[in-house]
């Protein structure tokens, strides 16, 4: 399943996908390190990631510039192949449309759209943004020719899928939405500006006026009036290129999910929808796998309470008891991620596309579990 990170002809981006909390941004971090020693310059981009994850890389915090992480902080650890360094950096999602609008929009122009409040509150804040310019800055990133491996951890999400389809919506919403269609005619009345008058004779943006706010529905009227004659077909052509990006062979995307139902059908769901848009799909990463230890369990079962055990300890009546129903309980969990696995099996086909990693005893809080969580990957 790793082998393409390693290759040196392999794919240079690798996006990491699953629903929420399954642990995609700790994965997506491992598979930058992995790509990093096998002598690949590696960035991983995330977004929001977690306080104890920057402390495992070594740095004091994400940011939204480019971090080198430095590879020689854990004596565990490997040196990279020659060539292998890996960088980190915090994606931004309204520093990256700023600097969309920068660049598709004349500076005086762009100084209008960055000063209206309503385009400060979609960047900031409206659905499928964080996708589209997690996208946005994915495409950016590799045509600058940089790095040879670009890992992206995608946005937190409820589903798998908005990853995907978030962008599209988002230029949907903006380019066929119900205002749009109640104010387009009164755009032309001049390039750069409009008669608020004019808008208000229409009796139901009348009534949106009084409900919102003049200023708010002049915000919004501007906005749209530089979306359609400056903005949109750039970004329109800018997640086209994307997609096509994403469908290529440079491209390889990863099913993170736990063994619990609903991020298993996410798992599911997305590897089926990326069958059917044919692209490329390099396995599924089931991540915190109960698994249990048979000896331990039977020598609790077998050994009446006070017995001796623990090389020669004796166990106490209660200690006994709490000791076996925890393990009981392991073993109810181990048996249904393990048959919740087989289920996974048996609809892949393939096992060799499913890898497991068992739950941990404790979170990565350096580099020297990071590249332990690299080896539990690479390993058979």
């Amino acid at each position: 399943m790793f082998s393409p990170i390693v290759n040196p002809e392999g794919p240079k981006v690798i996006v990491s996908c699953g629903s929420g909390g399954v642990g995609k941004t700790t994965i997506s971090a491992a598979i930058g390190l992995m790509g990093a020693l096998s002598g690949k310059k590696t960035i991983v981009l995330t977004i929001d990631p977690a306080r104890r994850l920057a402390d495992a890389m070594g740095l004091s915090e994400f940011e939204t510039d480019v971090q080198r992480v430095p590879l020689d902080q854990s004596p565990q650890m490997p040196d990279p192949a020659p060539g292998g360094e890996l960088y980190a950096m915090m994606l931004e999602p309204k520093r990256t449309f700023d600097d969309l609008v920068n660049r598709y929009a004349a500076p005086e122009v762009s100084r209008k759209i960055l000063n209206n409040r309503y385009y400060q509150h979609i960047s900031n804040n409206m659905a499928g943004s964080h996708e589209y310019m997690a996208m946005e800055k994915l495409y950016e990133t590799y045509h600058q020719g940089v790095y040879d491996l670009i890992v992206l951890d995608t946005p937190p999400t409820r589903r798998a899928l908005d990853f995907l389809e978030a962008p599209q919506r988002l230029l949907n919403v903006l380019g066929h939405s119900f205002f749009w269609k109640l104010i387009k005619p009164y755009l032309k009345v001049s390039r750069w500006g409009f008669r608020m008058f004019n808008i208000m004779a229409s009796p139901i943006l009348r009534v949106v006026g009084q409900v919102v706010g003049k200023q708010a529905l002049k915000d919004l009227v501007g906005f749209l009036q530089v979306w359609d004659e400056v903005l949109y077909q750039g970004f329109r052509r800018r997640a086209e290129a994307v997609k096509t990006l994403l469908s290529s062979d440079e491209a390889l995307f990863l099913a993170i999910a736990t063994p619990q139902m609903l991020p298993m059908r996410e798992a599911e769901f997305f590897w089926k929808r990326l069958q059917a848009d044919q692209m490329p799909f390099g396995g599924f990463i089931v991540n915190r796998v109960h698994k249990f230890s048979h000896n331990m369990g039977e020598a609790l079962m077998d050994q009446p309470a006070g017995g001796e055990i623990c090389r020669g300890a004796s166990i106490d009546r209660n200690l006994h008891e709490k000791l076996l129903t925890a393990y009981q309980h392991l073993v109810r969990q181990a048996e249904s991620d393990a048959a919740s696995i087989r289920r996974l099996v048996d609809k892949v086909g393939d096992p060799s596309e499913i890898k497991t990693i068992a739950l941990a005893d404790d979170a990565i809080m350096d580099l020297a579990g990071l590249y332990q969580l690299v080896s539990n990957l690479e390993a058979d």
